[in-house]
């Protein structure tokens, strides 16, 4: 990792830590801006992206373009009001900005961005950790989370998985949540639970979003502090493609995606305010790191 500021946080009386964030947002909230546990016995730093560039770093990243058409997939799956564009992220001192926008494209009102690390950033058990700052907008849905590779042997959606590690309704700005999506083809079995921050803390401030992916075990963070908690047990998740298999479908590879939806099924169909023009999600960095410990069979 490169060098960063060096930050001094007086996290209890009489003693001091020194905590280095990924990079300085100019945030006047300190919030999110140290670097977060994890146990280094575990797991290993495989990919990382700090959005040091002025673009996006296509060895890492590629744009999903349209509104889910062009992948056979209308509105995304979940009815989204919005258009994604290559032309809606600017980048600034190691900060990627989602610029989400009133305005009319491809047939809808708004549009934004969505990227996704498919075969060039992906893993099978691991961390994923990101700092973000999220939009607290009405009818706004951002989102930090995987899908898995094109070969894997569980088919489509939902019998292949889904992994979110962060949701959020912009219109509740002190909560975010976590889920598994599993099951059926085209229909979700799901398991979720949310996170709500302390008393006039928000999702605008930065926060680390985490997910510790084990073999026998997904276990979710915001800020180090464990919200979630998914063990593996008789059909804890499973997949009708394999349907005896107890680790299936989560035994594969899989990558990242973030993006910042409008609309939608998560906030039943909740659109912007009339007077909406335009918002910003930030992500100073992501991170994923490959599982080390042991695997049993």
């Amino acid at each position: 990792m490169k060098n960063k500021n060096l930050k001094i946080l007086q996290i209890l009386p009489l003693t001091l830590l020194a905590l280095v964030g990924c990079s300085d947002p100019g945030s006047s909230s300190e919030q999110g801006r140290y670097e977060p546990y994890y146990d280094k016995t575990q797991f290993r730093l495989k990919y990382e992206d700090e959005f040091e560039g002025d673009s996006l770093d296509l060895t890492k990243w590629e744009y999903m373009i349209g509104d889910g058409s062009q992948y056979g997939n209308p509105g995304w799956g979940n009815n989204e009001q919005q258009y994604y564009t290559d032309q809606n992220t600017t980048f600034e001192d190691g900060i990627m900005n989602i610029h989400i926008k009133r305005e009319d494209m491809g047939g809808k009102r708004f549009t934004s961005t969505r990227i996704r690390s498919n075969e060039k950033m992906y893993t099978t058990y691991g961390r994923m950790e990101a700092l973000i700052s999220l939009p607290a907008e009405q009818g706004l849905w951002p989102a930090f989370w995987m899908l898995p590779e094109a070969d894997t042997p569980y088919g489509v959606w939902a019998s292949s998985g889904e992994i979110d590690i962060m949701e959020a309704r912009g219109r509740i700005p002190d909560m975010t949540s976590g889920a598994l999506h599993y099951g059926q083809a085209g229909v979700s079995t799901y398991r979720s639970s949310s996170n709500s921050l302390a008393e006039g803390d928000t999702i605008e401030n930065w926060h680390w979003y985490c997910l510790e992916w084990y073999p026998d075990r997904f276990v979710w963070y915001v800020d180090d502090d464990q919200f979630m908690e998914i063990e593996k047990g008789p059909r804890s998740w499973w997949s009708e493609a394999d349907f005896d298999s107890d680790t299936a479908p989560f035994d594969v590879d899989f990558h990242l995606l973030i993006n910042c939806a409008v609309g939608g099924n998560f906030d039943g169909g909740v659109e912007p305010t009339d007077d909406f023009t335009e918002a910003i999600m930030k992500v100073d960095c992501v991170r994923i790191y490959e599982y080390i410990g042991e695997i049993e069979g």
